[in-house]
């Protein structure tokens, strides 16, 4: 039987902290210019500028609901292979599981959220999300991301809420 005490060992959480610290100040510049992101759709998306460490990218959800993350729609993440975990007891991918549950993991302002074998995300393999602790507890008090179209936007800038624009809103409130 394995040794339960050696799996959860602290050490694995300096590991995997060591291996998210780089990516911190780029998720940072992502949550702190998240209003300037031009959302042109819903899927995944490469963060890309100067020395960005690889592998980090941000998922688009449609609505909050059916997000990896319940009532975050926009959040930035780095799938797990990317972090080159190696010798592992039990796993890298298990050990980043077991340093992730319940949303204990924090580096910072933010909260690591482990996520796998989501069929809409990154191949189904498993991530980690960058989400920051105030969101989290806060999600209530968050906007929602809500699609028009170009048609329905005319409409709002002339003064004109459609019956169609009403219909998106409706089951946010």
């Amino acid at each position: 039987m394995a040794d339960i005490e050696k799996l959860d060992d602290p050490v694995w959480n300096f590991v995997l902290n060591s291996k998210l610290i780089p990516y911190i100040p780029y998720v940072r510049s992502f949550w702190d210019n998240i209003e300037d992101i031009d959302i042109t759709g819903t899927g995944v998306h490469p963060i890309k500028g100067e020395g960005t460490p690889p592998g980090l990218q941000y998922r688009v959800t449609n609505t909050p609901v059916r997000s990896p993350i319940k009532h975050i729609q926009v959040f930035p993440f780095v799938p797990t292979a990317y972090l080159n975990l190696t010798n592992v007891p039990g796993g890298a991918n298990r050990m980043v599981s077991r340093v992730c549950a319940d949303n204990a993991f924090t580096i910072e302002e933010f909260t690591i959220i482990e996520k796998s074998n989501l069929p809409s995300t990154y191949h189904q393999g498993q991530f980690v999300a960058f989400v920051p602790t105030d969101r989290l507890n806060s999600v209530k008090e968050l906007g929602k991301w809500v699609y028009l179209t170009a048609p329905e936007m005319i409409a709002l800038m002339q003064g004109v809420v459609t019956n169609a624009i009403k219909q998106k809103l409706i089951r946010y409130i």
